[in-house]
């Protein structure tokens, strides 16, 4: 069942409820006033006979009712019944309704009764006389109310009318609340993988509907970045890994030629190892950027000190290449050790703080990196990664952190570009905010932000 049908049948099924329920509370009430006035009618023509016979006919009160010609003294002929207290039945119009003695002592117990006596409703009264005497006055009728009939068939058809504008209000308006749902699965239907690039519309109003696609856009932001990434690595990674690849294989194949002499092949099994080294850093960066966009594995963090994983960094890049040189500067660092703290992961911020470091040496003029670590706010602590390269364009400074990409001056430079891109994905995962500024007219300054832990 559809979702607008079932919104349908439910707003007709709680229009319906209240509907009825308010029209039955109508006709309840107005049925006990019509009941309320027609038992006050009866009481008031049994009063009246009562008074009509005492004043003309007082020994029937007394004795019974003797024959027909006392009749003709009343003003009304309805079926009027008058008991003595000992339950004794000194008057009626006809004989064909007899009162139980259960019936009688009841009114003379409750001094007014309201019962069914066959068909017909009744009220009894218990009632003293001018001179003194109780009595039990009992007078009947049938309630034949023309305008409680004819207020239950205008109730039955309002009743009916309002259902069916009922049904055709709430599958209309349904329709036009679901419309803008059939809109956005319309918009998705054209969606398509070739083309991630189109976006769901937007409202300007600010309901469940409009979080829905602002939602969806993001999910399809993540999932046209994902697919880019890969587009990337399947066009770039057969690239870049084919030559460390192709140098490996023609290297080997050349000293097999002929016969070389120890030192020849001790050159070519350095190039291979260099190559191949080149190969494993390149083919893990690739994996853990891999694994951390996935975030296929839990990442576990704790609380660690800034200044150390520094010092860890710069002591791996210094064994990678003995021409690295580093300047750190710690005129700004805290005193207190806890404003050191960052909540981290050890092994990717130290791989992100290796990244950016070796690409300052390598980079550099005098492959020379200059590190200050200091406290920036009550909240923040920083790390600054200088170089004396070129500088980076603005156009370029959100560019080199994508996978693969390379500048046309660092192409010279050996490099597979994915270190940056890594090193964005890692502070991203630690939510520091990592920037790039000019430093005056020579090279570049890195800056990451960290939240202190608490």
């Amino acid at each position: 069942m559809q979702i607008r049908t079932r919104l349908t049948l439910w707003f007709i099924a709680i229009t319906a409820f209240l509907l009825l329920s308010s029209l039955f509370f109508i006709y309840y009430n107005f049925s006990n006033h019509v009941k309320s006035e027609y038992y006050k009618s009866l009481q008031s023509k049994a009063l009246m006979t009562v008074a009509m016979l005492s004043k003309n006919k007082p020994e029937i009160l007394e004795f019974g009712q003797k024959n027909e010609e006392d009749l003709g003294i009343l003003p009304t002929r309805d079926n009027i019944l008058i008991y003595n207290t000992q339950l004794k039945k000194l008057f009626s119009f006809n004989s064909e309704n007899e009162i139980s003695e259960q019936t009688l002592k009841s009114i003379l117990k409750n001094g007014e009764y309201k019962f069914k006596l066959g068909t017909y409703d009744a009220i009894g009264i218990k009632y003293t006389t001018n001179f003194g005497k109780e009595l039990i006055i009992i007078a009947k009728g049938m309630i034949m109310s023309e305008e409680l009939v004819r207020l239950r068939n205008i109730l039955i058809m309002t009743f009916f009318i309002f259902l069916a504008f009922t049904a055709l209000g709430g599958y209309y308006f349904s329709n036009k609340a679901l419309h803008p749902i059939t809109k956005t699965m319309n918009e998705i239907d054209n969606i398509l993988p070739s083309d991630l690039s189109k976006r769901l519309h937007v409202d300007k109003n600010k309901d469940e509907l409009s979080r829905l696609s602002i939602t969806f856009n993001r999910l399809l932001d993540r999932i046209e970045d994902a697919f880019n990434i890969q587009k990337g690595f399947l066009s770039n990674v057969s690239h870049e890994l084919r030559n460390p690849l192709a140098s490996i294989i023609s290297s080997i194949q050349v000293n097999l030629t002929k016969n070389r002499s120890e030192q020849e092949y001790k050159n070519c099994l350095e190039n291979v190892l260099l190559e191949a080294t080149e190969l494993e850093h390149t083919s893990t960066q690739l994996m853990d950027l891999a694994r951390i966009s996935a975030k296929s594995d839990k990442i576990l963090f704790g609380n660690l000190r800034i200044d150390e994983l520094v010092w860890q960094a710069i002591s791996i890049v210094g064994k990678t290449n003995a021409k690295y040189n580093f300047k750190v500067e710690t005129e700004g660092m805290p005193e207190d050790q806890n404003q050191l703290i960052v909540n981290a992961n050890e092994s990717l911020l130290k791989t992100a703080l290796i990244n950016l470091i070796e690409n300052a040496c390598k980079f550099s003029k005098d492959n020379t990196a200059n590190i200050s670590v200091f406290s920036e706010t009550e909240q923040l602590i920083s790390v600054e990664i200088k170089d004396s390269a070129r500088i980076i364009q603005e156009d370029e400074k959100e560019q080199i952190f994508k996978p693969f990409y390379r500048s046309e001056e660092t192409k010279k430079i050996k490099g597979f570009g994915i270190g940056l891109s890594l090193v964005a994905t890692i502070l991203n995962t630690h939510e520091a905010k990592l920037s790039i500024r000019n430093n005056q007219n020579i090279g570049n300054i890195f800056k990451i932000q960290f939240k202190k832990a608490n």
